[in-house]
This record gives structure tokens, sequence and C-alpha cells, in this order.
């Protein structure tokens, strides 16, 4: 009768546990260089196909830097979601990471940004070793946040479904 209950009180502890998960992804392919670019065709085909992608890790908040391609290349996964695109101020990473962590603590959010951008929010996060160069436009990173408070892992995803 004790294992029994010890067993059940072990498994509703661990159920109850969650790390906290932060996806990133850089915008999808863009026009030109520059501040006002806004998405190319490719890149809205890609913001597209990207919900099949980042549904099945059920976000609870998307989050979009102020310029505007980040904006098109989550507004796909906001409308299949149903869900507000949160806009944070570029170069305010550090913010947005206390904002994160204060907020969304055992729950999941995608954040996209920039090539330049992502290192210094990955950081914010806690997690140390250095991010990868982000090149190209298919891939995003997953960064779980242990409940019980260890080190972050990051985890490197190619987008699996290819834009048509």
């Amino acid at each position: 009768m004790l294992k029994t209950w010890m067993f059940t009180f072990l498994l509703a502890l661990s159920l109850g546990a969650q790390d906290t998960v932060v996806i990133f992804l850089r915008h999808a392919e863009k026009t030109h260089h520059g501040d006002t670019a806004e998405l190319s065709a490719a890149g809205r085909r890609r913001a597209a196909a990207l919900p099949l992608d980042l549904q099945p890790y059920r976000p609870v908040a998307l989050f979009a830097s102020d310029l505007r391609r980040t904006q098109q290349t989550l507004e796909p996964l906001a409308t299949r979601l149903g869900q507000p695109l949160q806009i944070y101020e570029r170069g305010r990473e550090a913010a947005l990471g206390q904002r994160l962590l204060s907020l969304y603590e055992g729950q999941t959010v995608v954040v996209c940004g920039h090539s330049d951008t992502l290192g210094a929010l990955v950081r914010a996060l806690g997690h140390a070793p250095e991010f990868p160069e982000v090149q190209g436009f298919d891939r995003f990173w997953v960064l779980r946040i242990p409940e019980r408070k260890g080190p972050p892992s990051l985890e490197d995803h190619r987008q699996k479904h290819r834009p048509r």
C-alpha cells in the first residue's frame, strides 16, 4: 500500500514538472537587405509551411521583432493557433529573455528574430555555449530550460515541411 502511494505521488510530481521551451527561428527569405525588407515569394511560402513544423510543440505565445519580416514569418502560425503576435524591440533581446523566464515558466513559446540577434537571446536565457552562426532560413532551435533548474539544452532542427 505504501509503495503504491509513493509511486502515485512521484508520478504526480513528475507529470506536474514542465520544462520551459523556447523555439527560436530566423525570419524567412526577404526581398532585399535593410530594415524595411519584407518576405519574398519564397519567404511567404516558407512561412506558410512553418506551422506544420511548429504547431506540434503547442506554443502558448508567439514573439516577433519589430521588423515586418519576422511578423510575416509567424503570421501563418499565429492564424493557425488563433494567437496574437507579441512584438518586441529588436536589440532588446536580454529584456525579452527576462520576460519569457518570468511569464512563461513551464510553457512553450516561439520567437522569430534575426541572424545577428538570436545568440543574444539564447544567452539571456542561460545557455552558455556559443550559439551557432545562423545561415539559411530553414532552421529552428529548441532551447529546453529544465524545471529542476539544470543547464539549458539546445537542439538544432531543420524545417521538415518544405515550402511549395
